[in-house]
C-alpha cells in the first residue's frame, strides 16, 4: 500500500502567494490612482499661470514612474490665438495673426512692398529644438507668388521678417519645461513636454 503525498500545503503556498500578488496588485492601483490625482492638481496649478488658449493634459505614462523621475509628461495644446500672442510679443508687428490651415501653421503678417502696405502669408514650420519650441517663417506667398522667406527678407530689409526666418522660441525662461516634441494641428499647435514636478 502506497501513501499518497498530502496537498494541503502546497495549496496553502498557492493561496498566500496568489493573495500577496493581489494585495501587491491594489495597492499598485490604489497609488497609481493617488498619485494620477497628485499629478493633475500639479497641472491645474501651473495651467492657471499659462496664457488663455494654452492647455496641458497628463499623458499614459504610469504616475508611479512620473513620481519616481520627478517629471511629468504632458500634452500640451496652443491655440492659433495664443501663437498670434507669442509672436506679437517677440516681434514689432502688433497686426500679425497666426491661423491654423489644413494641418499647416501661417502668419498673416502686413508688410511694406513697393511702397504698398500688403498682407502677406507666411508659412511656418515647427520645430523641438534644444527643450524649446521653435516657430520659424520658411516661405511666403503674396501675388500668387511662392517665395522663400529668406529671399523677401534680404529684399526688404525688415527686421521682423528676419526674426521670424530666424525662430521665435518658446517658452521664454522656464527651467522647468523641457519641450521633447512640436507638430502643428488643424487646431494649432501640440506639443509633447516634460515639467519637473519638485
Amino acid at each position: 500500500m502506497t501513501r499518497s503525498t498530502p496537498h494541503r500545503p502546497r495549496r496553502r503556498w498557492i493561496v498566500a502567494i496568489a493573495s500577496v500578488v493581489g494585495g501587491l496588485v491594489v495597492l499598485g492601483v490604489a497609488g497609481e490612482l493617488v498619485l494620477r490625482g497628485i499629478i493633475d492638481d500639479r497641472i491645474a496649478a501651473t495651467e492657471a499661470d499659462l496664457p488663455p488658449g494654452v492647455t496641458v493634459t497628463r499623458d499614459d505614462t504610469p504616475a508611479l514612474w512620473q513620481v519616481a523621475t520627478g517629471r511629468a509628461t504632458v500634452s500640451v495644446r496652443v491655440s492659433p490665438e495664443a501663437l498670434t500672442d507669442t509672436a506679437r510679443s517677440t516681434t514689432d508687428l502688433p497686426e500679425l495673426e497666426v491661423a491654423a490651415e489644413s494641418g499647416n501653421l501661417v502668419a498673416q503678417v502686413p508688410l511694406s512692398i513697393a511702397g504698398n502696405e500688403q498682407t502677406v502669408d507666411v508659412l511656418l514650420s515647427v520645430a523641438a529644438e534644444g527643450g524649446q519650441a521653435v516657430l520659424r517663417a520658411d516661405t511666403v506667398r503674396f501675388g500668387g507668388l511662392t517665395l522663400p522667406v529668406s529671399v523677401l527678407a534680404d529684399q526688404l530689409d525688415n527686421p521682423d521678417l528676419d526674426r521670424l526666418a530666424e525662430g521665435v522660441t518658446f517658452p521664454e525662461g522656464q527651467d522647468d519645461v523641457t519641450i521633447s516634441s512640436a507638430r502643428a494641428t488643424d487646431d494649432g499647435l501640440e506639443l509633447g513636454a516634460e515639467v519637473t514636478m519638485w
